[in-house]
């Protein structure tokens, strides 16, 4: 009877472990926390190593478009403060680094960051308690051209001025999303390619004073989606492939490839 009492209350334990291992047993409950550094626009360290991924938002990495401008943003929110952390559901991403929503002097940051046009509203299931917020506060930040991201930029280059915007506006009607992959890829080569020459950045000023409009009809038609996603990646392709071995290289290999199909249907 005595071992069989040890018995169950052994595999008790060993349940209870199981079922309530985050809750209460936290290595970092919410609280305060002083901050070491800021490694990019959504993600900082703490004084005792642990680095610290602000979760509802994401900012450019690093070489992209107000990547830099995110970074000295958080920066100047957080660096060297005292801030306090709450978690959702999730307590770290697959890297260790702890998912939260931070707070200092009465600001929560992540909204902040978001509202300013630092950086992007994404929802990141099972932790979603404010997605709601984050996404209006990034609608705000677009019709308002806040912030980096957002902002319609004017640049004087040899007497000739041109303008961009943080977002390519078709294929985020398209894909749905700033961040998504297929959309990077085409801001990459805008900003490492045709904004690089005077020929280039006249194509993207004529795209910009055209596309909001269209953008926002394809945005509100799934089957304008569906055309306009296959419609562009023969352009993501080709930019993907011009931002691997350059637009010259690129541009040689489809004269070549096409003088082939001519010389093949002679």
């Amino acid at each position: 009877m005595h071992n069989r009492s040890i018995i169950i209350a052994l595999y008790l334990s060993i349940i209870s472990s199981l079922i309530f291992a985050d809750i209460g047993l936290a290595d970092y409950p919410d609280g305060y926390y002083e901050v070491q550094r800021i490694i990019d626009g959504n993600t900082f360290e703490l004084t005792d190593g642990k680095n610290v991924r602000l979760i509802g938002i994401d900012a450019p990495e690093a070489g992209e478009t107000c990547s830099t401008e995110a970074t000295q943003q958080l920066s100047s929110l957080i660096s060297g403060e005292t801030v306090y952390l709450e978690k959702d559901v999730s307590e770290t991403d697959i890297d260790g680094r702890l998912l939260r929503y931070v707070y200092v002097n009465g600001v929560f940051v992540n909204l902040e960051l978001v509202s300013c046009g630092y950086a992007y509203a994404v929802s990141d299931p099972p932790d979603i308690a404010y997605d709601a917020q984050l996404a209006n506060a990034e609608q705000d930040a677009i019709n308002n051209n806040r912030g980096c991201l957002w902002a319609i930029i004017y640049i004087d280059d040899d007497d000739d001025s041109y303008w961009i915007v943080g977002s390519c506006f078709i294929a985020t009607a398209a894909y749905g999303s700033p961040i998504d992959p297929h959309v990077k890829i085409l801001r990459k080569f805008r900003d490492n390619h045709l904004l690089t020459n005077q020929l280039g950045r006249k194509f993207v000023r004529i795209y910009y004073s055209y596309s909001p409009v269209i953008a926002e009809y394809i945005s509100k038609h799934d089957y304008l989606k569906a055309i306009t996603r296959f419609s562009l990646l023969p352009i993501i392709g080709l930019s993907w492939v011009a931002l691997r071995i350059g637009s010259i290289t690129t541009l040689t290999m489809l004269i070549i490839f096409g003088i082939g199909l001519i010389y093949i249907r002679i």
